[in-house]
């Protein structure tokens, strides 16, 4: 039932519902007391019947609370009334991450970077004050409209792990960021945290996560047992010092991983100036017991809590060489047991496979490079099951239709009425071109041949001319799908640049080059005009000061070099003196004579 209208403790007016989430609703809302907008997240009913879970809520919500980062969604308050239990929150206007994923594909390195510094940063804090996120993923990060990235839920979405969880849409989000040893059942500790910023950090550099899966079992078992793709085989252009963090943050093995946030951040910090790095690799193996959750275990209630844990404040992050080694309970052992027990087996199959002459049975065979109906008519001839779900990704190597991938892989075991999922090529992929220093119609031809609609952003530039291309949406070396609908790429074209010549006249001349200088213009020149003449101009000149300027005031130019010329009268010169007037005879006979001659 919606909660609109709704005024919580006599301040908090529920404007409307602005998103939903596996266990709350959060709503815009206004603070009456303090006049600004703020979310408010509340949480289900279905949730709120547990005592224990609400003495949880209320301590890492206020535990939360503390932390103060600009990357971090801040917590204003916490309460509750009539059965609604609520947190308030920092009103963020933008986006989810996962949105701006979904809307640009694979973004540049750079600003991966740049993201990725901000999120990590963030993270350090929490860490330090002993606090664990869980469930960082792109979902839970927004980004404002400015830029700046703010993480929400953190030490809250830790409470979601004491409800029964039921929304399958939840589950698989959080489950394709899920670290090995949360899949094995451990508890969630930092480094977890650091193996989502790991994934997280590969889907922005890719645009995708690197897991997919049919069940939440199938991704689970990827993260456990499957290295993370190499980003730089997507794009090259990556630098390897990059790919690197993705590898040391998302190593199976703990020991291999960063080992806290702040270390990886340090790596974010100077990744973009170690451009020659080598891969990075590791030679411990993990020998961690394989111990798997039930595709049930997902799905249902987890352990019952106990109440001792809700005395605690926050649960105390202790480095890895200070755990205690507990002793191996019955059920424990059996586990392992049978687990060793099943990598015997294997190992046996193995040994008969190559001993005995080949017999394939029960292995997984090769189908790479087969078309789909060959595939799945090989499959169910040996009695497996072939999935509906059909996977597709770009090859480099294999045409449109052919098997580039098969789950189970070759060689693994398999037994009669397994289910075998296929990936399909989606055809070979593109490289994206360079199309900077290229006329903006040259680009715009090509681009749109290949099924891409050109948005232009123009904006002044010194050193390109009017209508180069000087940068693009999707990097140089990209791939992209051929057949993708909708793809969209955005070109920077270069307007040259526009300038106001100002009006000069009057000033001094020193001063009105300055004026021009400090505008960019790089070609002024001053000239001396040569003395007036006549007495009126004389009269009124004024020396070193703008008498006329060659190009006229309010004029817009395209370029900062273009040549004004200031012209100016650099002395004053005496005017000249007039002319003496002769002198005039006597007239008074003349008018006599003039007089009579007029009588006359």
């Amino acid at each position: 039932m919606s909660e609109k209208g709704r005024v919580l403790a006599d301040r908090y007016e529920l404007k409307e519902l602005i998103g939903q989430g596996g266990m709350a609703d959060v709503y815009l809302a206004y603070d009456d007391i303090l006049k600004r907008e703020v979310a408010v997240k509340i949480l289900r009913s279905s949730l709120t019947g547990d005592p224990i879970y609400i003495t949880r809520f209320h301590r890492e919500a206020r535990a939360a609370a503390a932390l103060c980062h600009r990357n971090i969604v801040e917590i204003y308050d916490v309460g509750e009334e009539d059965d609604l239990y609520y947190i308030v929150m920092e009103y963020v206007r933008g986006q989810t991450l996962k949105e701006l994923i979904n809307k640009r594909g694979a973004l540049h390195y750079v600003e991966a970077v740049d993201i990725m510094k901000q999120v990590a940063s963030a993270t350090a804090l929490a860490h330090s004050m002993g606090i664990v996120h869980r469930d960082l993923k792109p979902q839970n990060i927004l980004v404002t409209d400015s830029g700046i990235v703010k993480i929400a839920d953190f030490g809250i979405a830790s409470i979601q792990s004491l409800s029964q969880v039921t929304q399958t849409d939840t589950i698989m989000g959080s489950l394709h960021y899920l670290a090995p040893e949360i899949a094995r059942g451990e508890k969630a500790t930092p480094q977890s945290d650091i193996y989502a910023l790991g994934v997280l950090f590969y889907e922005l550099l890719r645009g995708d996560v690197p897991f997919n899966g049919e069940s939440p079992v199938n991704i689970a078992l990827k993260h456990m047992r499957d290295e993370i793709p190499s980003v730089r085989a997507y794009n090259p252009a990556i630098p390897q010092s990059v790919e690197n963090i993705i590898i040391k943050a998302t190593a199976k093995n703990t020991n291999n991983r960063y080992q806290c946030a702040d270390d990886m951040l340090d790596d974010l910090d100077t990744c973009l100036e170690r451009l020659a790095e080598e891969k990075l690799t590791f030679d411990q193996v993990n020998t961690d017991p394989t111990i798997i959750a039930s595709d049930s275990q997902f799905f249902t209630k987890t352990a019952p809590i106990d109440p001792e844990t809700t005395q605690t404040e926050i649960e105390e992050i202790k480095p890895q060489d200070e755990k205690k080694k507990e002793p191996m309970d019955k059920k424990k052992k059996i586990a392992i047991g049978a687990a060793i027990g099943a990598v015997i087996v294997c190992l046996a199959i193995v040994a008969g496979f190559f001993l005995l002459g080949g017999n394939k049975d029960g292995m997984m065979m090769d189908l790479v490079g087969k078309t789909e109906k060959e595939a799945t008519a090989l499959l169910i001839d040996k009695g497996y099951k072939v999935s509906d779900n059909v996977n597709y990704e770009l090859s480099d190597k294999y045409e449109k239709g052919l098997v580039v991938a098969t789950d189970p892989e070759a060689g693994h075991a398999i037994n009669k009425g397994d289910t075998v999922t296929l990936t399909l090529s989606k055809g070979k992929y593109i490289i994206m071109e360079d199309y900077t220093g290229v006329f903006y119609d040259t680009a715009y031809k090509k681009l749109t041949k290949l099924g891409y609609k050109v948005k232009k952003y123009e904006k002044s530039d010194d050193e390109y001319k009017a209508g180069i291309v000087i940068g693009q949406s999707i990097s140089e070396g990209e791939k992209q799908d051929p057949n993708e609908k909708g793809k969209i790429i955005t070109l920077t074209v270069s307007k040259g640049v526009t300038i106001t010549v100002p009006s000069l006249y009057g000033q001094d001349i020193n001063a009105a080059k300055s004026t021009l200088e400090s505008q960019g213009f790089t070609n002024v020149k001053l000239s001396v005009l040569p003395s007036p003449t006549d007495s009126a101009t004389i009269n009124s000149m004024s020396v070193n000061t703008v008498v006329k300027q060659s190009v006229a005031p309010y004029t817009q130019v395209t370029s900062k070099g273009t040549e004004i010329i200031l012209y100016y009268y650099d002395k004053k010169p005496t005017p000249p003196t007039p002319p003496s007037q002769p002198d005039l005879p006597e007239d008074d006979d003349g008018d006599d004579a003039s007089q009579n001659a007029q009588s006359e």
